[in-house]
């Protein structure tokens, strides 16, 4: 409760003790003026610190100050001493008028003026209040006819004004109770009941002092302290309306707006009938007043009527034009009650059913449903009272089947309105469109979109629905993905066309259809990888691949002849608690290592795979910021001349030094670096590095060539000839020291840029050197594509040289047409003498390797180089 109304009520007790002791003892009526002049000012201010609190601060602060009024007359009273009645009367009352006149504005604002249009019902009604009032307040103030009768004119005048004033106000208060908004009708009575008490206890008062009123003055007080308390009351009971709580439509309360003025004319007739029980004789103008309040009586029922009927007209035109709408609309309106039965279908039903859309009226909707829709429909459709277990999807929107005449099952969309709450309602709507065809074509598009035209099987987007659907769904156990990859496609386009492509892929997929079980699922991810979606154990899994495997290493007969493919295949476990990309990279992982084991392998997934993925992406992420950090470094291995014995040069090996993992080597991270975008970077370093570090080497003989490796990544790039002359640029070093090394990859390549570039390099006088000839699918045509200076022969060709007579002839031959065409040949990956004098004996003008040294730093290097101007290795000493 609030506690503003526990301090009005102990302020009234004071109030009540001085208007008591005042009644009791007529000498001391000071107290009783002052209990009245408290009263007052308690109202004053408990209406002006409780108007911002609430629905009409505005009025209620201008009511707050009509009661200082009355104040004012009784202080002035007090103080004019023994006078006429007549003239005390006048001075109370002068200063009360106002205050009359501004409570009546205040508190026709309180019922909002809008709600009190000038129409003619709410005319009749404020004039039924108003006549009224004058009937009840007259008897009440002043009496009979005889008593009336008996007054002097000045008495007449005064006691007319106040009976006047006061059934103003009086009527006022009775025209906002019947305006004012339903959620306040409380607070109106309230303060209906304060002003009826304020003007009795002011009417009765003033025919006290005239000495016609039988009640006594010290009574009178009592009605008006009382009435000034209920009005402080009134406001603390006027709440602020919550945001949306009611429309301005719903203001006027009907039901009291009709009932209050009869009750107002049941009053007068009551007053009027208890003075001629009496024995006393109304006045002719009561007598005339009640008839008139009587007429006005009759003519608000008839306004009233006549308001009825036009809106009961409007209600069935109203209802007329949103029947009309709902049997016009598209979507079809059903009305369920508690236990979701069918009360009612809107005539759009027999559009989507036919003639079966009347039977399901009183039908429960779950027994005419599809019984796969049963389970569905209970768990998101509010039954008994109860809330739905669950919300429909995004869309809000539920999905059921109803049979039509023919027995076919329609498709419906429905939407869901639970008005139960609603009183107007109090039932579930649905609001169902008819969407079979569109579920048809939705199915036949779908159908195209999770389907391979190629192979009929499914595509990606089939597999990752069946595979999502493995994972969270029951009995993941035992299922596992296989994932195949085919090879030979490239050459089976190049010599039989797109045609045996197409046919060769298509057999592919048939024959693993049959191969597999009919739990299981065949699908074609594009290009010529498939997958299977497989049920069983290890075993099973495992003989399965091998029988993939088998079919497709079986030739295929195509129209260009037969094609034979072979294959790499990826198995991955299905585990419940990894995600769908965590199981396609397993997947991929896995392949990739098949791929790696060679054709037609079978890889398993397992946590060695899911490591090295991890380190690959640990590198290819750190790797963005090596050179910042300074983990970047060279190492450099010696090349010398066989016929001279000594260092005629050197390579430098790039390197990096993790902070963590140590050393990587550069075909770990080099490839990474490419696919990165990160290689022109580590290039462009490499050169100035390897350029700087060239330029300060000690002079022996001589100046010493420096080679580096460029890879084709960067080649492709064309920033070469930009990068080269940036580092000898900033290095200082001479051209003719310099020596780029090109992969035969590069070469076989046959870029025209690159031969653009190599071109622009030698007139720089930059030194082009072919490496790694001999390994792969080099072939002696790679010796004259680019105008180069130097080849270096792979390791492969040097390793069996001292003890394979045809790897030593083989090795003689190369050598002997790299000088024929005018070429420095360089044997890399030496590690014994015996090959070493192998090639001193072939005429090989240069080596490196392990037989010579070893990859080391900068610093060892320099002081490798220290010991004179004719720097002789050890393991050189006694070649020729």
């Amino acid at each position: 409760m609030d506690s503003r109304r526990w301090w009005l009520l102990a302020a009234a007790v004071p109030v009540a003790l001085g208007c008591a002791l005042a009644a009791a003892r007529p000498a001391l009526h000071v107290a009783g003026e002052l209990a009245v002049v408290g009263a007052g000012l308690i109202a004053a201010v408990v209406l002006w610190t409780s108007a911002p609190r609430t629905a009409r601060p505005r009025a209620w602060r201008l009511f707050a100050v009509a009661p200082l009024f009355p104040v004012a007359g009784a202080l002035a009273a007090a103080l004019a001493g023994s006078v006429h009645p007549v003239q005390l009367a006048v001075v109370r009352w002068l200063p009360t008028v106002p205050g009359y006149l501004v409570a009546i504005i205040a508190i026709l604002a309180l019922a909002d003026c809008r709600g009190l249009r000038a129409r003619p019902r709410v005319v009749v009604e404020v004039a039924l209040f108003l006549f009224a009032s004058l009937i009840m307040v007259s008897l009440l103030v002043v009496g009979p006819a005889a008593r009336w009768a008996q007054l002097a004119l000045d008495e007449r005048v005064v006691l007319g004004a106040a009976v006047l004033i006061t059934s103003a106000t009086m009527a006022s208060a009775l025209t906002a109770l019947s305006a004012v908004e339903p959620r306040r009708r409380t607070m109106a009575v309230v303060l209906l009941a304060g002003t009826v008490l304020l003007t009795t206890g002011r009417g009765l008062s003033t025919s006290a002092m005239l000495s016609w009123s039988p009640v006594p003055l010290g009574v009178a007080r009592f009605p008006v302290a009382a009435g000034l308390l209920l009005l402080a009351l009134a406001v603390l009971l006027d709440t602020r309306p919550a945001a949306g709580a009611e429309t301005p439509q719903a203001r006027r309360s009907a039901d009291l707006g009709q009932l209050l003025p009869h009750l107002t004319l049941l009053a007068a007739v009551v007053s009027v009938g208890a003075v001629g029980m009496t024995g006393e004789r109304p006045t002719r103008g009561m007598i005339a007043g009640l008839v008139f309040c009587v007429a006005l009586a009759a003519v608000h029922r008839w306004l009233t009527a006549r308001a009825e009927h036009r809106l009961t007209r409007r209600l069935r035109r109203s209802e007329a034009y949103f029947r009309s709408v709902v049997r016009s609309g598209s979507d079809a309106v059903v009305i369920l009650d508690d236990d979701l039965r069918i009360t009612w279908a809107s005539p759009a039903l027999d559009r989507a059913l036919g003639a079966a859309a009347a039977d399901l009226v009183g039908e429960p909707l779950l027994r005419c449903a599809h019984p796969d829709d049963r389970a569905g429909l209970m768990s998101a459709l509010p039954v008994g009272g109860s809330v739905p277990s669950r919300v429909p999807p995004e869309s809000g929107l539920l999905t059921l089947r109803l049979q039509d005449a023919e027995g076919e099952w329609r498709c419906l969309e429905a939407g869901v309105s639970d008005l139960r709450t609603d009183p107007d309602v109090g039932a579930v709507v649905l609001h169902c469109r008819d969407m079979t065809e569109r579920h048809a074509r939705e199915q036949a598009l779908q159908a195209v979109a999770y389907t391979d035209p190629m192979t009929g099987l499914p595509n990606r987007a089939g597999l990752l629905r069946v595979v999502q659907e493995a994972m969270t769904g029951p009995g993941t156990d035992g299922t596992t993905l296989l994932m195949i990859e085919l090879d030979g496609l490239a050459g089976v386009r190049e010599n039989a066309g797109r045609d045996a492509v197409t046919a060769s892929v298509a057999e592919v997929g048939r024959r693993l259809r049959a191969t597999v079980r009919g739990e299981d699922t065949v699908a074609r991810l594009g290009g010529g990888a498939f997958a299977v979606l497989a049920h069983g154990d290890e075993a099973d899994v495992d003989r399965l691949a091998n029988r993939c495997l088998f079919v497709v290493e079986q030739p295929i007969m195509a129209s260009a002849g037969l094609v034979e493919l072979t294959s790499a295949i990826g198995v991955v476990p299905i585990e419940r608690d990894a995600g769908l990309e965590t199981v396609l990279g397993r997947a991929d992982l896995a392949v990739r290592a098949a791929h790696e084991a060679g054709p037609g392998s079978a890889r398993r997934y397992d946590t060695a795979l899911g490591e090295a993925a991890a380190r690959r992406d640990r590198l290819r992420h750190d790797l963005q910021g090596a050179r910042a950090r300074g983990e970047l470094h060279l190492l450099f291995q010696p090349i010398a001349s066989l016929g001279e014995s000594r260092i005629t040069g050197v390579e430098a090996d790039l390197r990096w030094r993790h902070g963590a993992l140590g050393e990587i080597p550069a075909s770990e991270f080099i490839p990474l670096a490419e696919r990165a975008g990160l290689i022109g970077e580590l290039v462009r370093w490499s050169l100035e590095a390897a350029a700087t570090a060239a330029s300060g080497l000690p002079e022996s003989g001589a100046p010493l060539r420096i080679g580096i490796t460029v890879p084709g990544r960067y080649l492709a790039g064309g920033t070469l000839v930009t990068d080269v002359e940036s580092a000898l640029r900033v290095s200082g070093l001479a051209p003719e020291r310099l020596v780029l090394q090109i992969g035969a990859a590069s070469v076989v390549a046959d870029d025209e840029r690159l031969g653009l570039d190599v071109a622009s390099l030698r007139l720089m006088g930059v030194h082009v050197a072919l490496h790694g000839f001999g390994s792969g699918s080099s072939a002696l045509a790679d010796l004259t594509r680019l105008p180069i200076d130097i080849v270096k022969l792979d390791r492969s060709l040097i390793t069996r040289i001292d003890r394979d007579p045809q790897s030593r002839a083989l090795c003689e031959s190369v050598v002997g047409i790299g000088r024929a065409l005018g070429l420095d040949v360089v044997a890399e990956g030496v590690e014994t003498p015996a090959q070493l004098a192998a090639l001193s004996t072939f005429g090989c003008g240069f080596a490196q390797g392990f037989a010579i040294a070893r990859p080391m730093s900068l610093a060892g290097f320099t002081g490798l180089l220290g010991g004179g101007d004719r720097v002789v290795l050890p393991g050189l000493v006694g070649t020729p």
